[in-house]
């Protein structure tokens, strides 16, 4: 590692499953990790740090750090990468592939990168044309951040044109307003692509699926994601395809004048062997890092070091499969009750042994685990066999309990 930055400090920026996943693994490896604002399960791998966000940000806290890792992409769209070479991730520039999905479909538009037929509405009455060249089912989505909710899809073109109209003026979703993406709907099936990249230099992580709506059987609304399991695996023509696309994204942001470094996360939809882009994601999904981190947590970390610092890094299969299983806390994802106390008996949450916890919606008071958000544990499995996995994490989840507790039983089947 003569001529680069060594990196023994790192910190994790969030408080979810997937920065307690990227923690840990960091800690594995030998890393003095801290993480902001971190929560009750990020305390067993390192420091939380208990500072405000305005701290975090103007002082020279990031600066004492050799490697900063945004998790959420709230971090990376307000550009706390913007001129700070120890961040891990894109700047508010190309940050904006998540930011704005307008700019983001118009970009694929301008470099003809394969996505849904689309139309950009700005007001009811836009909407209502738009809407009109469109068959159901109908897919509307917020331009901005959303927290994983803001996709609305509706049989009924009335109902299309209300909860768009809400959309737009901000009284669907708190804090959620501005023009919409009015999307073809595709039929097919889901993946999730992520790449570690360096400018035109791009590694895919193994593929994953994960399952967005709240209920077994993909019923009820869409969420952040209730669970994943890796690796899919998919024939080498589609492999191929998929890599063209990001290609073809870090040539056209290369033409923007956008170096980009960190993780893209390009969510595909698969229609008669066709990649198509539903989003991007400026880095890594959740649940989808709970399980790529579980199969390979040296090689993750490894690879990511060694972009971080201008290295040659590499695709990596993965010998094991994993299943992560979100425990949830009723009224998920619209309104999630909060402040139960959690209960974790016996749990097997060793590595040898194949299980891991990750924590999310947990905080400590007064000694004891309470729920602080919608969704709370994710159960992690680890097997050679994918069947074993799930064994592992569903096992795993009768040792948890909280009142108003659920979770789908159908992931990784």
């Amino acid at each position: 590692m003569s001529g680069v930055r060594k990196v023994k400090r790192v910190l994790v920026l969030g408080s979810g499953g997937r920065e307690h996943a990227i923690g840990w693994a960091f800690k594995n490896a030998g890393c003095e990790v801290s993480f902001y604002p971190g929560n009750a399960g990020t305390k067993l791998e390192g420091k939380n740090l208990n500072i405000s966000e305005a701290e975090l940000l103007s002082g020279n806290i990031l600066g004492e750090f050799d490697l900063v890792i945004p998790g959420s992409e709230d971090f990376l769209v307000k550009g706390i990468a913007d001129g700070r070479i120890n961040v891990f991730g894109p700047d508010s520039a190309g940050a904006r592939l998540e930011g704005s999905k307008c700019f983001a479909k118009l970009f694929m538009e301008k470099y003809n990168i394969p996505t849904a037929r689309f139309q950009i509405a700005r007001n009811k009455v836009q909407l209502v044309d738009a809407l009109k060249s469109f068959t159901p089912p109908y897919v509307i989505k917020a331009d901005g951040l959303a927290q994983g909710k803001g996709v609305i899809i509706e049989d009924n073109f009335s109902n299309a044109v209300e909860n768009g109209s809400k959309l737009m003026d901000g009284t669907l979703i708190p804090g959620v307003s501005g023009p919409v993406v009015v999307d073809e709907f595709l039929k097919g099936w889901e993946l999730s692509a992520i790449a570690i990249v360096s400018g035109r230099k791009f590694a895919l992580l193994p593929f994953t699926r994960d399952y967005k709506r709240v209920f077994t059987g993909n019923k009820g609304p869409n969420t952040g994601g209730m669970g994943a399991y890796g690796p899919v695996e998919i024939n080498q023509k589609l492999v191929e395809k998929i890599r063209t696309i990001f290609d073809k994204t870090l040539f056209g942001l290369e033409k923007e004048g956008i170096y980009y470094k960190g993780f893209l996360y390009i969510g595909l939809m698969i229609v008669d062997e066709e990649p198509y882009v539903l989003e991007y994601n400026v880095r890594l999904g959740d649940p989808e890092t709970e399980v790529i981190v579980a199969m390979e947590p040296e090689k993750f970390v490894g690879n990511v070091l060694k972009a971080f610092n201008n290295e040659d890094f590499e695709e990596y299969k993965s010998s094991k499969f994993a299943v992560d299983v979100v425990v949830a806390s009723e009224g998920y994802p619209e309104s999630p009750r909060k402040g139960q106390k959690i209960v974790i008996e016996n749990i097997e949450n060793s590595e040898k042994e194949g299980n891991i916890l990750f924590y999310a919606g947990v905080k400590e008071q007064n000694g004891e685990l309470v729920v602080s958000g919608g969704r709370v544990l994710h159960s992690v499995g680890i097997d050679n066999e994918l069947g074993k996995a799930r064994e592992k994490a569903y096992k795993n989840i009768q040792n948890i309990h909280f009142e108003g507790m659920f979770y789908r039983d159908d992931i990784a089947l």
